[in-house]
């Protein structure tokens, strides 16, 4: 028999979980249509030598809404045997937009993703107003990987509301004309709709972002909007405690989506908070049972790696959640150095501490270092902490970062140990029942980290050097566990019937390379990418897209 392509002499992990096995596969067409122990007659065959070959991994946070407007290939997470990203998380996206409301729409994801206004603006090529527009544009540039994409809650409510989205509730007719566009976006391939509740994510000038505002009845007709339709998902960002559990309100917010839905609802973010509780998973366990015993479909999800983000009070993205800082968003350098010098100020933002009410940054100064001083006498304080380089010009640590960046025209870089920094917790949570990977994040913070390589970093860290999971085990936990969870019914196996995503690779070469500060997005501007050694190949609708992570030249993702 004659096949598009055979890929022969393989360790096949096919994504179930079960003891990898050596064989052969061939393809005709998108679809894997046979598994044996030796197979040949392919139009193109390609000899494994024993490499693993696995289904094409499924990164489900990514924020790729905009950056697939000039970036097809979706880099850097084309470079870690992804092959199906799921975008539009947070609330926050490009459409539905009107032209004369993108800059405001832009400063969405300025607050909430920490991507560049002016790149926003001048790169993405805002050929749309409507989200089928969008989901049009998208499928007739094409993409090497494929995409699901989730309507955003906040995006969607600015269309209907305008300005009133980010100051109050929707009223009947506007809930009515919001289910109806969600309804449209649905039916011409969106993915569910997303929406965040978390204090830290801020609209324009530090109004609450729009999404934060959705009553419950406005919820609720949106999530039966995705009932209705049998297919996509809710993702929702839910603030949580200072020990960060996810609070009773939240929950109550989480089991109303799922019950009124009936379709899966994944929250974020999941992660080990530094001064936190060693049991949080097994808490959260605790806490969401009843809803899992009563049916419901509901995970969360945690990155498999510790979060430092890179960060300068030009964009202070870690005090989002303070009200004192509200004032700094979308201003000026001169009007933030204003604000920063301010009395009132520096003391509003000590009250704000002392009443426990950061979320990205919890009052632990200890956990922020100075990792980019610009001037030279101020390079004695590079990698020390706050309260190190407060004790050494005698000052309180609010005075001590503020009169430092201010010296510096806001131009220090800091840098805050986020979530997950102990191990051993971390290595807890990749463990934990309805606890998926994912939080890459991908395409957003663009020049305060780089997660995108999680899928490199479980295989190299917690298979190969840490022996926490099984190869088996963490293949599956990439691949067939998000897709039985987000319903992408034909991906995440190897197997007859199946979509020919898949990837090949050295299980004991797979590693990440060192962190790239670049100036490759829109205007030249910088952001921080991770590449990463030991795949062969990456295979998306059976065509072999990535050869040792060099393009062949073809686009062959699909929207889901």
């Amino acid at each position: 028999m004659s096949y598009d392509l055979v890929i022969k002499n393989a360790n096949i992990v096919d994504g179930s979980g079960s003891q990898a096995q050596r064989g052969s596969v061939a393809v005709a067409g998108r679809k894997i249509v046979a598994l044996e122990k030796a197979l040949s007659g392919g139009k193109r065959e390609i000899d494994a030598h024993g490499l693993t070959l696995a289904p094409g991994f499924i990164d489900i946070h990514t924020h790729f809404d905009a950056q697939i407007s000039w970036d097809p290939l979706l880099t850097p997470t084309c470079w870690h045997g992804v092959t199906s990203v799921l975008m539009g998380n947070c609330g926050v996206g490009v459409a539905p937009c009107r032209p004369s409301e993108r800059s405001v729409m832009a400063w969405d994801l300025v607050n909430v993703e920490a991507m560049p206004h002016d790149v926003l603006l001048n790169g993405v090529s805002w050929e749309w107003e409507s989200f089928p527009q969008y989901v049009g544009a998208i499928r007739r540039h094409g993409a090497a990987l494929n995409v699901a994409m989730m309507v955003p809650l906040s995006a969607l409510r600015f269309y209907v509301m305008g300005e009133a989205a980010g100051e109050r509730t929707a009223n009947a007719k506007e809930i009515e004309t919001m289910t109806g566009l969600l309804r449209e976006a649905i039916a011409a391939g969106a993915y569910g709709f997303s929406l965040s509740l978390a204090k830290q994510h801020i609209g324009y000038q530090g109004r609450p972002l729009a999404s934060r505002l959705a009553s419950r009845e406005e919820l609720g007709a949106l999530a039966r909007v995705v009932r209705a339709a049998g297919r996509g998902v809710i993702q929702v960002n839910l603030p949580r405690d200072q020990q960060g559990l996810i609070t009773q309100e939240s929950y109550e917010t989480l089991e109303f989506l799922a019950r009124e839905s009936q379709r899966p609802v994944t929250w974020t973010p999941f992660a080990y908070v530094t001064g936190g509780p060693a049991d949080l998973g097994e808490r959260l366990q605790e806490r969401i049972r009843p809803a899992l015993l009563s049916g419901l479909r509901i995970a969360t999800q945690t990155a498999c790696r510790p979060v430092k983000l890179f960060t300068t009070l030009r964009e202070p993205f870690m005090f989002a959640s303070l009200p004192s800082w509200r004032a700094a968003f979308n201003r000026s350098t001169e009007e933030q150095i204003a604000l920063y010098r301010n009395t009132d100020f520096r003391q509003a933002f000590r009250e704000d501490l002392a009443a426990g009410r950061g979320t990205v940054f919890r009052g632990r100064w200890e956990t922020v270092e100075i990792a980019g001083p610009k001037k030279g006498e101020n390079q004695r304080f590079l990698n020390k902490t706050v309260p190190e380089m407060a004790a050494m010009v005698n000052k309180d640590p609010v005075d001590a970062i503020l009169d430092l960046a201010i010296e510096e025209n806001l131009e220090t870089g800091f840098l805050l140990a986020g979530g997950n920094s102990d191990l051993n917790l971390l290595a807890k949570a990749i463990q934990l029942p309805n606890v998926m990977i994912g939080l890459s994040d991908a395409g957003a913070h663009v020049d305060q980290l780089c997660n995108a390589g999680i899928t490199t970093y479980l295989l190299h860290e917690w298979v190969k050097k840490r022996h926490v999971l099984t190869l088996e085990r963490a293949v599956q936990r990439l691949t067939s566990e998000p897709a039985a969870f987000f319903g992408f019914s034909n991906k995440g196996r190897i197997a007859a019937g199946f979509d020919a995503d898949m990837v090949l690779f050295d299980p004991e070469a797979v590693r990440l390379c060192p962190q790239e500060r670049t100036n490759d997005l829109p205007g030249g501007k910088v952001r921080i990418i991770e590449r990463s050694e030991g795949f062969a190949c990456t295979i998306v609708g059976g065509e072999v897209v990535f050869d040792h992570n060099e393009h062949q030249g073809v686009l062959p993702g699909r929207v889901l």
